[in-house]
């Protein structure tokens, strides 16, 4: 089972204090929990960034 069957990644949505929309990504591993907010703009980059590794590692198949 990996780090993200077990619920070791989580993406919520919420909105902040002035209102924004906004995204919060929390990892579990065995030295702590992190978590990270994000814009909807960085949310969108992190995508395109997902998208192009995911494009490259299908092309190196």
């Amino acid at each position: 089972m990996s780090w993200m069957d077990d619920g070791g990644f989580e993406m919520q949505a919420f909105n902040a204090q002035d209102g924004r929309p906004m995204a919060r990504m929390s990892f579990r591993t065995s030295t702590g929990q992190y978590y990270f907010n994000f814009t909807k703009t960085e949310v969108q980059r992190v995508r395109r960034e997902c998208n192009r590794i995911l494009k490259e590692l299908e092309a190196s198949k």
